[in-house]
C-alpha cells in the first residue's frame, strides 16, 4: 500500500506538474493566438477592424512611394569641404523645411534623406528645441515629428542683387571644370539656393538666362588635369614632395622631377603649380597638363617663411617670370579708351603725348607675353624699348606675312 500511494503521489504530482508546465506554455504564446483571434473578432462581425488594418497597410504602402519619390527627386546635397553630408547648419534648413511640408519625417528616414546617422538627427532635433525654441513634437500614430504652433527658422537675408552677384560669379569660376572645385563650386550655390525666397529665385533664373561670359577653356585633357590637380592639393596639405614626369616644350623632353608644391594658379585656362625643384635647386613654375605620373611621396617639405607668391610673381606680366625690364610701348589714339580703363600691371605709367597717342613704362621679366599681348593690337600698338623686344616682334611679324606669300 505504501509504495502504491507512493506511486500514486508521484504520479498525481507528475500531472500536476504536466498541466502546470502546459499552462506556462499556454501563457507563453499570445503571439499563436493573436492571428486566430483577429479572425474570430472579424468573423463575429467587427469589420472595422479590418477595414483600419487596410487603411493602415494603404497609408503606411503609400508613405513609402512618397518617401522613395522623395529620394529619387530630391538634389545631391553634399558638403564643400569632404564631399560627404551636407553640414549641420544646412541640416536644420532641410529638417525645417520637411516639417513644414507636413511630411512628418522621422529619425530613420531623415537619417536615410541626409546620409548621416540616426543620433545625428536626434542631435538635430535638439538643436532645433534648444536654440530656436522649435515647438517640435513626435507624433505616434503618425511616426513622425510635426510643428505643434506655426514655425519657420530665421532665413538667410540675401538681397537680389547679392545673389544675383553671387550666380553669376558661379558662370566665372567655370574655369574650375575638370578640378575638385567644380564640385565644390556647384554645392555651394545650391545650398544658397536653397535658402533664396521664391521671388528672386525667380528673378535670378531671368538674369542667368540672359547673361553669359567667355571664359577660355581648360588646356590639357580634363581628366588628367584634374587628377594632377587632386594629387597636389593632397600634398600641398600634407607638405610632401612630389615625384613626377614632366615635360619640358622648349627642349621638347621628358625629365623626372621631385618638387614642393607651394601655390596654385589659373591662368587663361591653364593650371600652374608654383614649387620649388629638386633637380633645378630653385622655385619653379610647373604646367599641370604636362605633368605625368605624379607620386607623393614620404619626404615632408616645409615652405620657407620668406616666400611669398605675390613678390614671386611681382614682375611678370601673367605667369613667365624672368630678368625684370624696362618695356616702353606706345599706342594710337584709337586704344586710349581701353589702355586707361584697366590697371595692366603694378608698375606701369601711362603719358598721353602731344598727337593723343598713349605711351605705356612698365618693369616685367615677361617680355615672351608681353610681345604676345602688344601683337594683340596688330598695328595699333609698337614696342619702342628695350631694343631686343623691338627685333623679336619684327622678326614674329616676318613669319607671319610669310604664311601669306
Amino acid at each position: 500500500m505504501g509504495k502504491s500511494k507512493l506511486k500514486t503521489a508521484s504520479g498525481t504530482d507528475t500531472q500536476r506538474v504536466g498541466h502546470a508546465k502546459g499552462r506556462q506554455g499556454l501563457q507563453h504564446e499570445p503571439a499563436k493566438q493573436s492571428r486566430p483571434y483577429k479572425q474570430q473578432k472579424q468573423h463575429e462581425g467587427y469589420e472595422e477592424y479590418a477595414q483600419y488594418e487596410r487603411y493602415e497597410q494603404d497609408k503606411q504602402r503609400e508613405q513609402q512611394k512618397q518617401h522613395k519619390r522623395h529620394k529619387q527627386n530630391r538634389p545631391k546635397i553634399t558638403c564643400a569641404i569632404s564631399g560627404k553630408s551636407i553640414t549641420g547648419f544646412w541640416r536644420l534648413y532641410e529638417i525645417d523645411k520637411l516639417i513644414s511640408q507636413g511630411l512628418y519625417p522621422n529619425c530613420s528616414y531623415l537619417a536615410d534623406h541626409l546620409e548621416v546617422h540616426k543620433r545625428t538627427v536626434e542631435r538635430d532635433i535638439e538643436r532645433l528645441r534648444d536654440l530656436f525654441a522649435a515647438p517640435i513634437e513626435y507624433d505616434r500614430k503618425k511616426k513622425g515629428y510635426y510643428y505643434t504652433e506655426p514655425f519657420s527658422l530665421p532665413p538667410v537675408r540675401l538681397r537680389e542683387g547679392e545673389a544675383i552677384a553671387l550666380f553669376l560669379g558661379q558662370k566665372l569660376l567655370a574655369q574650375c571644370k575638370g578640378t575638385s572645385l567644380e564640385e565644390f563650386v556647384e554645392n555651394a550655390m545650391l545650398k544658397i539656393r536653397m535658402l533664396l525666397s521664391q521671388e528672386i529665385d525667380v528673378s535670378l533664373e531671368r538674369v542667368v538666362e540672359a547673361v553669359s561670359f567667355h571664359v577660355d577653356p581648360l588646356r590639357g585633357e580634363e581628366v588628367e588635369v584634374a587628377q594632377n590637380y587632386g594629387i597636389l592639393v593632397d600634398a600641398m596639405e600634407q607638405r610632401r614632395v612630389v615625384e613626377m614626369e614632366y615635360y619640358s616644350a622648349s627642349r621638347d623632353a621628358h625629365t623626372r622631377r621631385r618638387i614642393e608644391p607651394y601655390h596654385l594658379r589659373l591662368v587663361g585656362g591653364a593650371w600652374y603649380c608654383i614649387a620649388y625643384c629638386h633637380n633645378r635647386r630653385e622655385v619653379r613654375t610647373f604646367a599641370l597638363d604636362r605633368m605625368q605620373s605624379l607620386t607623393i611621396t614620404e619626404e615632408r617639405f616645409e615652405i620657407p617663411k620668406d616666400f611669398s607668391i605675390s613678390e614671386y610673381l611681382g614682375h611678370s606680366w601673367i605667369i613667365e617670370r624672368g630678368t625684370p625690364t624696362r618695356v616702353v610701348i606706345e599706342f594710337d589714339s584709337s586704344q586710349v579708351p581701353h589702355i586707361c580703363n584697366k590697371q595692366w600691371h603694378h608698375s606701369q605709367k601711362l603719358e598721353t603725348l602731344p598727337d593723343g597717342s598713349l605711351r605705356m613704362t612698365l618693369t616685367t621679366g615677361s617680355l615672351g607675353e608681353i610681345m604676345r599681348w602688344v601683337l594683340s593690337f596688330g598695328s595699333h600698338a609698337r614696342i619702342i624699348e628695350p631694343e631686343a623686344l623691338r627685333r623679336q616682334v619684327i622678326a614674329e611679324l616676318d613669319k607671319a606675312r610669310r604664311n601669306y606669300d
